[in-house]
């Protein structure tokens, strides 16, 4: 039913829920960043439809979670650990790991 559309940058991965949910976290001022439309068409399997209605219709949030743009100069860079350092961790820590 598309309630939410969230709008990611090409370094994150929109398949992974936790890369689109850091971006939301870091980068989505949510005044600024998300627009509602309503209206939209839906359609008679959508639950938040009532019982009975002859017009399908719900809203949707458009999220913005890319670099501002205006600040791309000057907007801090992601840290991320280097591919044989997060080895290292998983190595290190496999027991705590697994019962995560």
């Amino acid at each position: 039913m598309g309630r939410f559309v969230v709008v990611v940058d090409e370094d994150i991965d929109p398949t992974d829920m936790f890369d689109v949910l850091w971006a939301m976290c870091t980068r989505c001022d949510p005044v600024e960043d998300i627009d509602f439309v309503r209206k939209m068409w839906s359609g008679p399997l959508d639950p938040m439809i009532p019982h009975g209605a002859k017009s399908f219709h719900n809203s949707r949030a458009v999220i913005d979670a890319c670099h501002p743009h205006e600040r791309l100069k000057d907007f801090p860079k992601v840290a991320r650990a280097t591919p044989e350092l997060l080895a290292k961790v998983k190595e290190k820590f496999a027991d705590t790991l697994a019962k995560a």
